[in-house]
């Protein structure tokens, strides 16, 4: 048996010998994966059933075993789809047999478990009553998909995207979610803390209070309130059945669990209680503050058994040894000093570190501490001497950092979005984590210590495993700056508080890394159509460019040679050729039917801004922080003329109609018109109280207009340089600026979250268009000048009717803030192409069905991260746990259809398309 010219580790050898020895277990002849069995492409029901009769492969591995949970296996599969479509049709045969046969259940769950992790989506797909009970559907997008009458059960929908997909009377016991319901508030969230069973958590609230949960229902169990300031420290008592809390208050509280009551209330500190913590056996409690004391407390009865004084700053840390017989504490008095709990004499004073002590951890036997400083270093102490044996240095401003006891390993984060693993013993570095694209804002690793997980300004959690470095898990959900982290004591689930003030609670999943992925992961600037409508091309802050087919969704070519982002593209007329600007300060020139790179324009000595070809595509203007304009002969590379004249950075440029102009705006407050063929600046245009952000011409050619920060945009005489209007109304920066196709209406956008229409011959406002929850940060017209498509920070993007300025569509849920936005040239159909900074792309189809409202089927995205549920019909579904329910509500899934719900044609099967 042949498999393929599969390149192969060691995992994927192994699984090829399982393969090859459980089919010539059951029949040396029925080898599944190598031999396909084509069944008639027709399309009546009675085709189907009489190949199902015919088909003899049910007996082969695929269809009697699960391959859903064996990664090496499936790898070796989704490398057999990409090299022999005849077995990729296969795969979607099972699918179909399914709806008809139980028997196929499990070949339907392993061929849509491949199918999905290669990237198919199911966007529409006709899947009425398929029987794929236990399969992986991870980060699968299945927009309006038919699954009425499905079996689903136990079916992985981690991240899946699922808007308005119709799931009536689907089968959905157990399905996993990859999250529970999450908890939303009206104050911030201070911190979540576990129980130590991992049954309860502790959820302390910037009012002042505590919220007890319970893990298994997300029940609320007690509400605790009593202290008069910030509560900064949490902890469960050992057995978990008392908490005790320490406040700015100046006082600490202990709980009765059981009751939800205050038990104690201790007295005694004059100043901030920073830290509490539990002896092992919990009858006592030791707390610091910033009076520089530390004192002992009975757990049963409150009483102060004693206070410990010699610290000369405030004491930020304390903690007990496992066996109880010692306690550490740190200071901002650069000291560490370890106590005797039975004489509660000082028995050693570390001194090393140069600043604050912030953490201490003890080993798991006791007989070291590990230590924490402001100092940017890590010390690890011998407790029997006292003596420093290790220290390891931390280069850089450091923003987060924790350490490993069971790996004996260091992750930490300077001022930047990289996380790095360092051995503690030789400060060699394992793995830098690569992937967020903010600042990262905490660092945990697993109970096991096999996990790291990491949170982010740019709204996810991401898992990463710390054996490979390689990213497992992106958590996304967050509408906002994910603050910190927590791991369950047995490491299955993490929660995690945002700035969204909202906690989440997630499963951790299996340990198989991130399916492969041709989409950007960095933040995507701009997105543009081709004139012919056929491509998309999209820049990023990953320094690449993608070129995606617009029917399919395919990544024809990823662009690779810029050295730092690429900030804006732009297509030749001819659309053969596309140009990019870099902040490494270089346009380049490619070719789009082959991917190739036809020349490298250098010049500009800072950041290239925008770029424009001329209406003939001879001529390419870029603008650049460098405070020019630069002229290049397209056909050449040669840079024609050197257009100086603004005095700070130039971001916008335009040609005129005919060609033969270039207007530019920069952030000196001015637009300046220029002769092409001269390079004169004829014109400048100086009225703007703010820098200016974006210039466009008229469709005629006779009027210039200009967005700025200045809250206005203005409309200049482009022959005389008069202004002719300015257009007031909006109250923040103004970011774009367009004109209609026919010249007619101008729209803008703004951080004031709205979109404004006016009157290009007046320079009255037509239409204020209102319902973006954040700034608006591009708007684009259709190609007929009927619509106007507008993309948010709100994670949405809207189409308005440019005539009566309302809404007809609504797309949300998107994973992150959109950037960018084109409508796709295309004769039969509307669509709409975005970009996000989560680095994905999306195109949507608008369809008008004579009503308000359009119909939003998505056509295809980059990538999925997120589980979106809004408008899916869950009418009559069965198997569903009340924490289901629950978390289905939140989502916005109904349990009747939102809109008139899609319907394909009763004869399409699984992976035909449908006109």
């Amino acid at each position: 048996m042949v498999l393929g010219s599969i390149a192969t580790s060691q995992a994927s050898h192994l699984a090829r010998i399982y393969l090859e020895n459980t089919c010539k277990a059951t029949d040396p002849n029925l080898i599944l994966v190598v031999r396909h069995t084509r069944v008639p492409s027709k399309d009546s029901e009675e085709h189907v059933l009489a190949a199902v009769q015919r088909e003899s492969n049910n007996e082969s591995p695929i269809t009697r075993q699960s391959f859903v949970n064996e990664p090496s296996i499936l790898q070796l599969l989704e490398e057999r789809v990409k090299q022999d479509p005849p077995f990729k049709q296969q795969l979607f045969d099972y699918i179909e047999y399914s709806k008809k046969d139980k028997k196929w259940r499990t070949a339907a769950a392993n061929a849509i478990t491949i199918l999905v992790r290669i990237g198919t989506q199911f966007n529409s797909a006709d899947l009425r009553g398929i029987q794929i009970p236990g399969a992986d559907l991870s980060y699968g997008v299945f927009d309006s998909a038919q699954l009425q009458g499905a079996d689903l059960r136990k079916v992985n929908l981690r991240g899946v995207w699922l808007q308005q997909a119709n799931l009536s009377k689907a089968q959905m016991a157990g399905v996993q979610y990859g999250e529970l319901p999450f908890l939303e508030y009206d104050e911030a969230v201070e911190m979540v803390i576990y129980s130590p069973d991992g049954k309860s958590i502790a959820v302390a609230l910037s009012v002042r209070r505590i919220i007890m949960y319970s893990t298994a229902t997300w029940q609320q169990l007690w509400t605790l309130e009593g202290h008069t300031e910030k509560i900064e420290s949490i902890v469960f008592s050992p057995s978990g059945n008392q908490l005790a809390t320490a406040s700015w208050d100046h006082t600490l509280r202990l709980w009765d669990l059981s009751t939800g009551e205050c038990s104690h209330i201790l007295v005694g500190h004059c100043d901030w209680v920073r830290c509490v913590s539990y002896s092992p056996r919990g009858d006592q409690i030791a707390s610091c503050s910033d009076d520089r004391t530390l004192k002992l407390w009975d757990t049963t009865t409150g009483e102060c058994l004693d206070t410990l004084t010699g610290h000369a700053g405030y004491i930020i840390t304390v903690t007990h040894s496992p066996k109880g017989n010692q306690i550490a504490s740190g200071s901002g008095d650069r000291s560490v000093r370890l106590w005797d709990t039975k004489t509660l004499e000082c028995s050693h004073i570390l001194i090393g570190h140069n600043d604050w002590v912030r953490r201490i951890r003890y080993s798991p036997q006791g007989d070291s501490i590990t230590t924490f400083g402001d100092d940017n270093s890590i010390r690890l102490w011998d407790l029997a001497t006292g003596d420093c044996v290790h220290v390891l240095r931390i280069p850089g401003w450091l923003r987060w950092i924790n350490y490993s006891r069971l790996r004996d390993q260091i992750a930490f984060v300077n001022n930047d979005t990289a996380v790095q693993l360092l051995d503690f013993e030789t400060g060699v570095l394992l793995h830098t984590l690569l992937g967020h694209n903010d600042n990262v804002t905490s660092i945990e690793y697993s109970p096991r210590g096999d996990l790291v997980a990491t949170s982010s300004n740019d709204k996810t959690v991401r898992l990463w495993d710390v054996e490979t470095g390689k990213c497992l898990r992106i958590l996304t959900g967050h509408s906002k700056e994910v603050t910190s982290l927590e791991f369950s004591p047995n490491g299955d689930q993490i929660t995690s508080i945002s700035n969204d003030m909202t906690v989440r609670l997630w499963d951790t999943g299996t340990r198989t890394p991130l399916h492969a992925s041709n989409t950007h992961n960095n933040k995507v600037w701009r997105v543009r159509s081709s004139p012919k409508g056929d491509l998309v091309a999209s820049c990023s802050s990953d320094t690449t460019v993608r070129i995606w087919d617009v029917e399919t969704g395919e990544c024809r070519f990823t662009l690779k040679g810029h050295a730092n982002i690429v900030y804006s593209i732009a297509y030749s007329p001819q659309g053969d050729h596309i140009a990019t600007g870099s902040w490494d300060n270089t346009v380049r020139l490619w070719n789009v039917k082959t991917g190739a790179l036809i020349r490298t324009l250098v010049g500009h000595t800072d950041e290239i801004n925008l770029i424009a070809y001329s209406p003939q595509g001879y001529q390419l203007a870029s603008t650049s922080c460098d405070n020019t304009v630069r002229l290049w002969n397209v056909p050449s590379g040669d840079c024609r003329l050197i257009l100086e004249g603004h005095t700070a950075l130039v971001n916008g440029v335009v040609f005129s109609p005919d060609g033969n102009q270039i207007a530019s705006c920069s952030w000196d407050k001015t637009v300046r018109i220029w002769d092409v063929h001269t390079g004169v600046c004829t014109q400048v245009l100086t009225e703007h109280d703010g820098l200016v952000r974006r210039v466009v011409y008229s469709p005629q050619g006779d009027c210039v207009a200009s967005a700025s920060d200045d809250h206005t945009v203005r409309v200049w005489d482009a022959a005389t340089g008069k202004c002719r209007y300015t257009l007031t109304g909006h109250t923040e920066v103004v970011y774009s600026t367009r004109y209609s196709p026919d010249g007619r209406l101008i729209a803008s956008v703004s951080l004031d979250k709205t979109a404004r229409l006016w009157d290009a011959e007046t320079g009255k406002c037509r239409h204020l268009l209102n319902g973006h929850d954040d700034e608006v940060n591009r708007a684009a017209f259709s190609p007929h000048g009927d619509l106007l498509a507008s993309a948010s920070s709100d994670k949405s993007v809207r189409v308005w009717d440019v005539e009566s300025g309302k809404c007809r569509a609504v797309i949300q849920d998107l994973p992150d803030y959109v950037w960018d936005i084109d409508w796709v040239s295309t004769s039969d159909a509307n669509l709409v192409v975005n970009g996000c900074q989560d680095g994905s792309v999306w195109v949507w189809e608008l369809i008008d069905n004579g009503e308000d409202q359009f119909r939003v089927r998505l056509r295809w995205s980059s990538t999925n991260n997120a589980l979106v549920l809004r408008n899916a019909n869950i009418q009559g579904v069965k198997g569903l746990s009340e924490l289901d329910k629950q978390l289905l509500n939140q989502f916005g899934a109904a349990t009747e259809p939102v809109h008139p719900q899609y319907e394909a044609p009763s004869n399409t099967r699984v992976g035909q398309s449908e006109s």
